[in-house]
């Protein structure tokens, strides 16, 4: 017989906060890229990084970790970028080589576009933790004021 439970349970609580910060801004992300058709937005990733580790600091104590893998799972829009950068290369005609040889700097260009999309969305979400968690401010012990002589 097998326990019923979440499939979050055996989750750290910074992962459970990176995705709910993460998951709450990809719906954002994608609207914001198939409306414009050709930009990607990280302003949602940012706010949503803003929410995990606001979230985060309140619960733990630290922000710490959760931004940049709020910025990963944010990120993930970032793909569809890749993927038409390789839908182009089904337009391409000529010789064999050029054809395999177009399809492997689309391959290459998709590759540093997803790269760099990651980079950027982690750096920005690390960014959105780091505002959140001052927002969230302290939950630690305060410390008495130094006396002053």
């Amino acid at each position: 017989m097998s326990p019923i439970g979440s499939p979050f349970d055996d989750l750290s609580d910074t992962w459970r906060f990176a995705l709910l910060g993460g998951l709450a801004s990809i719906p954002f992300t994608a609207y914001g890229y198939w409306q414009t058709g050709s930009e990607m937005s990280f302003a949602p990733v940012f706010f949503g990084a803003i929410l995990a580790g606001f979230v985060a600091k309140r619960k733990t104590g630290t922000a710490r970790g959760v931004g940049v893998r709020t910025g990963l799972v944010g990120g993930l829009p970032g793909l569809w970028v890749a993927a038409d950068i390789l839908s182009a290369t089904s337009g391409l005609a000529g010789p064999s080589w050029f054809v395999a040889s177009g399809f492997v700097l689309a391959l290459g260009a998709a590759l540093l576009v997803v790269l760099l999309s990651a980079g950027i969305a982690a750096l920005v979400g690390k960014v959105g933790a780091s505002v959140g968690g001052g927002l969230a401010g302290s939950t630690g012990p305060r410390r008495p004021p130094a006396a002053s002589s």
